[in-house]
């Protein structure tokens, strides 16, 4: 068996959690989880916490009007 980077584990972590979303990763809710932060391949700042949160409500209106 071969041997995962940090990185490719981690994303196959929150692949799994997404039901192997990832668009799913993208938008993970889960801000609290230890591996949130990491789900990009890379690690976000909590800098980018507003953009975030302003993505997600957009995101939430887009889902509100296809229904």
């Amino acid at each position: 068996m071969e041997r995962l980077s940090r990185t490719k584990a981690i994303r196959m972590k929150c692949l799994d959690c997404c039901c192997d979303n990832m668009a799913e990763v993208r938008k993970c809710p889960a801000t609290n989880c230890p591996l949130w932060r990491y789900r990009m391949g890379r690690e976000e700042n909590d800098e980018l916490k507003p953009i975030r949160e302003k993505r997600q409500k957009s995101d939430e209106i887009e889902d509100e009007e296809l229904e």
